[in-house]
């Protein structure tokens, strides 16, 4: 299943529509080509940009790193709305 976030209106239906684990997988998914974000989040955290990909990807987990990463999603996505 793919899900697409788009906007204010289709993150609203969509976080309506998905259990809170698969709106941030969705999230993460549609923000994985997002310029700077693993980066932003492995220097906050002191840890590889490519550590952080491989958390968003599902391939590693880290608790820290995942909500740093949400986090960081969540603040580039309020000035989109």
């Amino acid at each position: 299943m793919s899900f697409v976030v788009t906007g204010h209106t289709g993150e609203s239906t969509l976080s309506r529509m998905l259990s809170t684990t698969e709106y941030e997988k969705a999230l993460l998914k549609a923000h994985r080509q997002h310029a700077g974000v693993y980066r932003r989040v492995a220097e906050q955290l002191g840890v590889d940009p490519s550590y952080v990909s491989r958390v968003a990807t599902g391939s590693r987990k880290a608790a820290q790193v995942r909500r740093a990463l949400l986090d960081e999603l969540h603040r580039i996505q309020r000035p989109l709305r």
